[in-house]
């Protein structure tokens, strides 16, 4: 995306933080003595299609596509395969929008790719609870088949926190509705339902009128973004991405430069990106999405840890048995960039793990987990990764190079950090994160040039460092560190 387009993303994500208030000012239904939200279901879906054919146009019809394709499959299909064929249509379908210029379509725009990515990982992600539910369902009737006590069987055939029966209507204000639509985070259809059942959330207990907890959590989570903004905006000015592609500058830069203007460039990213993010998060904290109480131990993408610490549901009007309003909620389940861990933490594996989290537990919980080859469970995640990220080359060279900078840096901690006193552990964990800065910053070259060939010209301009340090330390610890750590080693223990 330009400028332009980043001007428009952020104005559509101010427009969503504003509407959040709106939204949950619209008073709910009640049928039977429970609160039913239809009017607030379907307004949040107007204003979602409205974003939609506002920035997308005619491409607005790939998304309905794609929904209806994988609607489909959820409401026909058998679960024990439909998150498999509901991966491969998703997947599919995101591959020939991005390639549908080469079938004599119009290419989309960037917005458009923007929804598709967040509706891909909502469908998919659809399936998979649509298929554990069964699964657990099916696991529960050989259990209470078993029960002699007739109580207990009841108590285990009642529904758990993640058990979904989505319809169609639920499938489209899910996949359509206004939060987090262009923006993201991933968020899960439990999740979503919450919004409009939980007697805990914000939103349902009538928390909409004056400062309230959704305003309070906005507030503090929006703190950092002026920092961001203002960061992006300098560091685009002082170091523009753009020259890098100069025969100009690539024929006066020398190596130092070339090699320190990768930091600037990657830090620029990570402003814009932090930026966005956090906006996003604010967007879904005003429409109340995501709150759990605090005991429940929620985390990114996931919703509740510890679903045996909620609240049980009594059905009178949505009220919940052992739930007290003064017992607080937050909304890490929506939290979806950790900055201070993404810039600060040592290691590689740690930092991924505090990027796009909501996305990270979406890749855990449908391809880590479940991939049969545990050998290849990493590498299937960057593949994945890489397929959602879109068809550039760029994506591929980079994230495809994670698997062997982790490998490296595992090494070195099992060789090194855990022999270290407490104190050695710092001065170690401080170099390694400029060694993992360093990684980020080389391999963030190809998620921003995108294309191979300039990609590929920058890195071997550095003379592929990047790429090269890593056998190199590798080597260097087999043949150098190992013998010397394990001889000092020795010596301790005599």
């Amino acid at each position: 995306m330009g400028l332009t387009d980043d001007v428009a993303y952020v104005c559509i994500l101010f427009a969503s933080i504003g509407f959040g208030k709106l939204f949950r000012l619209i008073p709910p239904e009640v049928e039977n003595g429970v609160k039913t939200f239809k009017t607030r279901r379907a307004v949040s879906t107007v204003v979602g299609l409205l974003i939609c054919c506002l920035v997308s146009g005619w491409h607005t019809l790939h998304l309905l596509v794609q929904i209806a394709g994988n609607a489909a499959i959820v409401l026909l299909m058998d679960y024990r395969k439909c998150h498999l064929y509901s991966l491969g249509w998703c997947f599919s379908y995101l591959t020939f929008f991005r390639l549908s210029g080469w079938f004599g379509l119009p290419s989309p725009p960037p917005h458009t790719n923007a929804i598709i990515l967040i509706l891909t990982l909502k469908l998919v992600g659809l399936a998979f609870e649509l298929h554990d539910t069964a699964v657990r369902a099916e696991y529960s009737s050989v259990s209470i088949d078993a029960k002699v006590d007739s109580h207990t069987a009841i108590e285990d055939a009642k529904p758990v926190f993640g058990d979904v029966k989505p319809s169609l209507s639920g499938i489209l204000h899910y996949t359509l509705g206004h939060v987090g639509l262009i923006t993201g985070p991933y968020y899960k259809y439990s999740v979503w339902e919450g919004m409009y059942q939980d007697q805990w959330n914000p939103g349902v207990s009538g928390d909409g009128a004056g400062w309230g907890v959704c305003e309070e959590a906005a507030l503090k989570r929006a703190k950092n973004v002026p920092y961001y903004v203002v960061a992006f905006l300098v560091s685009g000015y002082l170091f523009p991405l753009s020259v890098v592609e100069t025969l100009e500058w690539q024929q006066d830069s020398g190596l130092l430069w070339k090699l320190f203007y990768m930091m600037p460039i990657f830090f620029n990213f990570r402003m814009r990106i932090y930026a966005g993010f956090t906006l996003s998060e604010c967007a879904c904290i005003m429409a109340g999405l995501g709150a759990y109480p605090v005991s429940s131990e929620p985390k990114p993408g996931q919703g509740p840890s510890r679903p045996e610490n909620l609240p049980v549901k009594s059905g009178d009007l949505g009220q919940s048995l052992g739930y007290s309003q003064a017992e607080s909620v937050n909304f890490e389940t929506v939290h979806n960039i950790d900055e201070w861990g993404s810039d600060f933490k040592p290691s590689m594996r740690e930092a991924l793990r505090c990027w796009n989290m909501t996305v990270q537990h979406w890749l855990v919980w449908v391809v880590y987990k479940r991939f049969p080859v545990k050998s290849l469970r990493t590498t299937m995640v960057m593949l994945v990764s890489s397929v959602w990220h879109g068809v550039h080359p760029g994506y591929y060279l980079s994230l495809g190079s994670v698997p062997l900078c982790l490998m490296v840096e595992d090494f070195y901690r099992r060789l090194v950090r855990s022999r270290l006193s407490e104190s050695g552990k710092v001065a170690y964990d401080w170099v390694s994160w400029f060694v993992r800065m360093r990684w980020f910053d080389y391999l963030g070259m190809g998620f921003l040039l995108l294309r191979v060939d300039a990609t590929l010209a920058y890195w071997s301009s550095v003379y592929f460092m990047g790429h090269l340090s890593l056998p190199v330390f590798y080597v260097l610890g087999l043949v150098v560190v190992k013998p010397l750590i394990d001889r000092m080693w020795k010596e301790r223990e005599n």
